[in-house]
């Protein structure tokens, strides 16, 4: 009767055990995926199919990051409570509150991760980029594949391109010089002068001589300088111009239906060597809390999560097809950011540029 009594004991034991173990780990994740952020469902259904493949929980805290978002952050982080966030650079928060990417990166924890000079600020960098706030060029495939053409490789493709499609009575890159974009100035830096030059005084040379050479090829129409901006922009979402030069926001306004019919590239580099640099700056990066790392079981989830979060494309990309395909391959192959030029010579960049739009009306 008493090893009956035990044994009975024992398969309680196991089956609380079992369920315990079923019940998992709950993860209290802060991010800006919800709302009107083009990532809030894709975002959900991260946490959903995560969910069912670990059997772990998420607590999740996303929301407008504003007073009362970073009010109930500070509160569960002094509680202890907080496990993965999202956050842009220049939170206010230390390796005091989050582990550092540093540390994730040298045990090896993250293989997916890194970390961009950028991020660091002059300390530690404790964010791993997420989310990045790029310029490059869009391309309207299908325009080209029209005209015989493929998505330009180089800074030789691209002008012949260029060429052709004039020569085609096709728009080739929708940009208007009458009202200068500073994404035109900033992606032609790095196309016209090696990396480590970007913002120096010969990139900005060096920019001012690509755009020279597009608008000697016809790149920005016959009349460049009598076209809105608004309107250049509608050329290349209606199809009707092959190319444009712009940030990751345009592509939430290009329509699904033409998902696979655009792709983004970095502009091509004049000198033919590759750029590792993307053209803008970082705009969301992931951490771990200190908190969280203190505990073994809660630690060894968000890592699980924070890999899955940093392989998501819908987190990076608001669009399908192959436009999405495309923006995903640009930021996973960026291994850091440049910065924007205007930010990094606020002073003489305005007149640098009225330099330059006057040495293109005079070609």
């Amino acid at each position: 009767m008493r090893k009956r009594m035990m044994l009975l004991m024992f398969c309680v034991l196991m089956l609380c055990a079992a369920g315990a173990q079923a019940a998992g780990v709950t993860l209290k994740t802060f991010t800006p995926f919800a709302d009107m952020d083009f990532a809030a469902q894709g975002y959900m259904d991260l946490i959903t199919q995560w969910e069912e493949e670990t059997g772990n929980m998420v607590e999740d805290y996303s929301g407008v990051q504003d007073d009362m978002f970073f009010q109930t952050l500070g509160e569960m982080l002094e509680a202890g409570e907080a496990d993965v966030v999202v956050l842009p650079l220049g939170s206010g928060l230390t390796e005091n509150e989050l582990v550092t990417a540093g540390e994730l990166l040298s045990g090896g924890a993250l293989p997916g991760a890194k970390v961009f000079s950028s991020m660091t600020e002059g300390r530690q960098a404790l964010l791993a980029p997420v989310r990045l706030n790029w310029e490059a060029l869009y391309v309207n495939t299908d325009v080209l594949e029209a005209h015989g053409l493929a998505v330009p490789q180089t800074f030789e493709q691209l002008l012949s391109a260029c060429m052709v499609l004039g020569q085609n009575g096709v728009l080739p890159i929708a940009n208007a010089l009458c009202e200068w974009p500073e994404i035109m100035l900033d992606c032609a830096a790095l196309s016209g002068a090696p990396q480590a030059q970007y913002g120096q005084g010969a990139s900005l040379d060096g920019a001012k001589s690509v755009l020279t050479m597009l608008a000697q090829v016809g790149a920005f129409g016959s009349d460049p300088w009598n076209m809105t901006d608004m309107d250049a922009e509608q050329a290349f979402l209606s199809g009707r111009a092959a190319m444009r030069i712009d940030a990751d926001g345009l592509a939430q306004m290009i329509d699904a239906a033409r998902h696979d019919s655009v792709q983004v590239v970095s502009l091509p580099a004049v000198d033919g060597q590759a750029r590792t640099a993307v053209v803008g700056t970082p705009g969301f990066g992931v951490a771990i809390t200190r908190s969280c790392w203190q505990d073994d079981a809660r630690t060894e989830a968000a890592l699980s999560f924070v890999g899955k979060l940093l392989s998501s494309q819908a987190v990076v990309s608001p669009a399908g097809g192959k436009l999405g395909e495309s923006i995903a391959q640009l930021t996973a192959n960026a291994q850091d950011m440049t910065g924007l030029l205007y930010d990094m010579n606020p002073d003489g960049f305005d007149a640098w540029a009225e330099g330059v739009v006057a040495s293109l009306m005079a070609l």
